[in-house]
């Protein structure tokens, strides 16, 4: 049982620690959701397959998931 609280424990500590930003990653998201156009997004990532890989990339770069 012991065992088991640890993980429990641990786990907790690490939600904790990654909490703000996880919450700084959902107002990103519903900052960029609310202010940008699916349709102007989408126009970027119909391109040829690494040219999506990266602006994917750098659209996640401010979204710490």
């Amino acid at each position: 049982m012991d065992y088991v609280s640890g993980i429990l424990t641990a786990s907790w500590d690490i939600f904790r620690e990654a909490s703000i930003y996880l919450l700084f990653g959902f107002v990103v998201a519903g900052l960029i959701r609310v202010y940008l156009q699916p349709g102007s997004v989408a126009h970027y990532f119909r391109r040829g397959r690494i040219r999506s890989v990266i602006y994917a990339s750098l659209l996640g770069i401010p979204i710490p998931l």
